[in-house]
Formats: C-alpha cells, sequence, structure tokens
C-alpha cells in the first residue's frame, strides 16, 4: 500500500484519540514531542498539528512528519491566533472520540495513551481524566470522583485539578457541548476542567504520565506571568464559585470562598515579604477587595 493510499484508508476510520499539537515557534523540542506520541503502544490515534506561523523551523519538522506518517496530519495558520484560540483550532480539526492535548514542547510516555483513554473508556460517565500532579494516599489509581467531590477536593480540600492540558484527556462531545476554552489566558484550561467537572465525573489519573519540559521561553516564565496566574486566578476561582453549576452546598460554598480569601491573602503576603516584592503586593492587594482582617487571616493555619 503507497503512503497516499494508507493515508486515504487511516481518514476513513474514527480513532480513538485525536492527540491535537498546537505549535509556535518550537522548532528546538517538536521533534522529541512528535516522536514520543507516535512511539504510543496504543496505535488507534491521529496527530493533528497546527502551527501559529512559526518561523523558526518548526513547519519544517511537522511538514516532515506528515509526509512520512498517515496519522499525522498537519495545518499552517494564514494569521497568529495565539495560544487558546490555536488551541480551539485544533480541536475543531479533531476527528477522535478524545482530545488529548500535547503541547509542543513536552513528552508522552508509550503506556499515556493507554492508560488515559481506558480512563474515559470504562467509565462512560465521566468527560475528563487529569494526571494527578500529586501521590494520594486515600485509595488507587484510576480515582472517579463526582462533582461534588471534585470540587470539595479542590476547593476546601488539597486539590485535584492542576493539570495543564497536557495532563488531561477530554471527551470530545463534552468539550463541544461546553464551548471549549473561554478567554481566561493562561488559566483557560483551568476554566474549562471547572466547567467539566460540574458537570459530569472526573478521573484521576497517577502522576508521571507526561513529563513537563521546563524552559526560560514558557508563557508562565515570561512577562510576570505568576503575577497573572495570581491575581487571574483568584479572580476565576471567585467567578467558579458563584457558577449556578456549582454541585456545592451553600454552608460548602460559603467554605470554599473563605479558604480561597485567605489562600489569596497568604500568597500576596508571602509576594510582599518573602519574595521581597512588595510594591506588587500592595498593589494587588488593593485590586483583590481583601479587608483587612482578612489580610490578617492569611497568618492563620487553614481550618
Amino acid at each position: 500500500m503507497s503512503a497516499r493510499q494508507a493515508a486515504i484508508s487511516f481518514m476513513n476510520n474514527e480513532p480513538v484519540v485525536s492527540v491535537l499539537v498546537t505549535v509556535y515557534n518550537r522548532a528546538q523540542y517538536l521533534r522529541a514531542c512528535l516522536e514520543s506520541i507516535l512511539a504510543s503502544t496504543m496505535r488507534d490515534f491521529e496527530v493533528v498539528i497546527v502551527d501559529d506561523l512559526s518561523s523558526d523551523g518548526s513547519v519544517e519538522i511537522a511538514e516532515e512528519f506528515a509526509s512520512r506518517h498517515a496519522c499525522v496530519r498537519f495545518i499552517r495558520n494564514e494569521t497568529n491566533l495565539g495560544d487558546y484560540p490555536n488551541r480551539m483550532k485544533a480541536a475543531s480539526l479533531a476527528r477522535g472520540r478524545y482530545l488529548k492535548y500535547v503541547d509542543s514542547d513536552d513528552l508522552i510516555y508509550p503506556h499515556t495513551l493507554a492508560v488515559m483513554s481506558e480512563a474515559l473508556n470504562a467509565n462512560a460517565d465521566a468527560n475528563l481524566a487529569l494526571s494527578h500532579p500529586l501521590p494520594e494516599a486515600d485509595q488507587p489509581y484510576p480515582w472517579k470522583l463526582s462533582s461534588h467531590d471534585a470540587w470539595s477536593k479542590e476547593f476546601i480540600g488539597t486539590g485535584c485539578m492542576g493539570s495543564g492540558p497536557t495532563g488531561a484527556i477530554i471527551r470530545c462531545s463534552a468539550f463541544v457541548e461546553s464551548g471549549g476554552f473561554r478567554n481566561w489566558g493562561v488559566l483557560s484550561d483551568t476554566d474549562l476542567w471547572y466547567r467539566l467537572s460540574a458537570r459530569a465525573p472526573i478521573m484521576l489519573l497517577p502522576p508521571g504520565l507526561v513529563w513537563w519540559r521546563r524552559h526560560s521561553d514558557q508563557e508562565f516564565t515570561k512577562n510576570r506571568a505568576e503575577l497573572v496566574y495570581l491575581e487571574r486566578g483568584f479572580e476565576l476561582v471567585m467567578a467558579t464559585l458563584a457558577s449556578p453549576e456549582s454541585p456545592l452546598s451553600k454552608a460548602e460554598t460559603r467554605q470554599a470562598i473563605g479558604r480561597a480569601r485567605q489562600h489569596h491573602a497568604r500568597r500576596l503576603l508571602s509576594l510582599g515579604l518573602k519574595r521581597r516584592m512588595p510594591l506588587e503586593a500592595i498593589r494587588l492587594i488593593r485590586r483583590s477587595g481583601l479587608s483587612t482582617a482578612e489580610m490578617v487571616r492569611g497568618l492563620a493555619a487553614y481550618r
């Protein structure tokens, strides 16, 4: 069978997983990323690469892989869309039952797609599975959390939705129904996890399913991104807890809001005192709406 015939045969079959790789000037890392995906033990997947007008050689690498592998499709945008709009573009091109983002500077392991897709295969009522960044002693993975339990753990407990897109797998129909990523900037993924988890159970998967590369050109290392995460993260939590879709009781919501405000106060105090950024801390305190009493409670232990 020729490469063209193989591509036609593949395109006529709907894959289980659409692996979405959005790219902007990642030539240094893209080859290793794509090789890690293609080394997957699970074979029923497609790879959709969407380049956002790179100028560093990323296009040539993507074209090479698309020409060599029938399961790889490559699309180059006509205009630069930006991070999450480009993720939406990639999702619109997907044909699979599940969406699996892999950032172009990250790697996945050979077993990752199999483990992640099986979690949703075996739990038809779940629309989202996340590789939990923290080990848990409560029970073995995979761990299903109802909407109520997921929100309780996230907003009152130790957290459970801290994975980025590379650490997630999403049921495509739920992604479409939810409207996908909204305009929360670098927190657009977290906003989506909150909304999906409010509507259906989520699956927590073990740590170590993906390798997040750390380098100086990442979004969260640039343009004072940590301050954006700090301020916008608090705004997102407040907006989420006010949502009519919240599965928490009124008493639990009050507890979650109190904890979020205390946590934000603690982080602002740390910014000013430990990080020695007092002017930034004062600016964010003024914008936060936290009272003096709430700032003092930031020094107290969580209840």
